[in-house]
């Protein structure tokens, strides 16, 4: 991988190699200990060769997110599509719900992409990379309001809505419950079991109630 890319093709497919190598190392290490030199050397790249691609760390793990996010729309998409008709047989938000927490779930990484992009890596990057960042997940986030929409029997703006408070409730219940080591100790006294957030069925309580009050 050494080589120096200098076609349109070569590019795309070194900065494929790039998002790669990026995934596999945030997937060992904490977010803190996530660097570019960790990247490049993963790859066996000089450090300044990696920027050419990239202009910062935040925009790496920007990229790696935004493509945990497509991935995650096209699969909750596909679970709308399948889910039966609504009718006296099935409780629609309750079925959704189920779908929506079950894949967000199955996906630590975007769990844990998704609670830094607000906190993190939105704020050490290019206004274009920002730009790029929100206008795409926006796009797709349509795509699935509209499908919610038909599903739940409500507008397409209540469905977007949905969807905007789903993720903050999200991130917001995914830091709840990693809390820092010394938060840990404290809450596993028995008196403060009542400040512990059980992150799946607290995320499945939360998002089902989002869709009830949408449906």
């Amino acid at each position: 991988m050494k080589q120096r890319a200098r076609t349109d093709e070569d590019k795309q497919s070194r900065r494929g190699d790039i998002l790669d190598a990026a995934r596999a190392v945030f997937d060992e290490l904490e977010v803190d200990a996530f660097t570019m030199d960790a990247v490049a050397s993963s790859l066996g790249l000089a450090k300044g060769t990696l920027y050419r691609y990239v202009p910062t760390r935040e925009a790496l793990l920007l990229a790696l997110a935004l493509d945990e996010y497509i991935a995650w729309f096209d699969e909750f998409d596909a679970r709308l599509t399948a889910l039966p008709a609504g009718g006296d047989h099935i409780d629609v938000p309750a079925a959704v719900a189920g779908e929506m927490t079950d894949t967000l779930l199955a996906r630590p990484r975007f769990l844990r992409l998704a609670s830094l992009v607000a906190t993190v890596l939105e704020r050490n990057v290019p206004l274009e990379t920002a730009r790029d960042f929100k206008s795409c997940v926006v796009s797709h986030s349509a795509r699935t309001a509209a499908a919610l929409a038909d599903r739940l029997g409500c507008s397409a703006s209540e469905a977007k809505r949905v969807l905007v408070l789903t993720q903050a409730l999200t991130v917001g219940l995914y830091h709840h419950a990693h809390p820092a080591p010394v938060v840990a100790e404290v809450l596993a006294d028995a008196s403060f079991a009542g400040a512990r957030v059980d992150f799946g069925p607290d995320l499945r309580f939360g998002i089902e109630a989002l869709l009830r009050a949408a449906a």
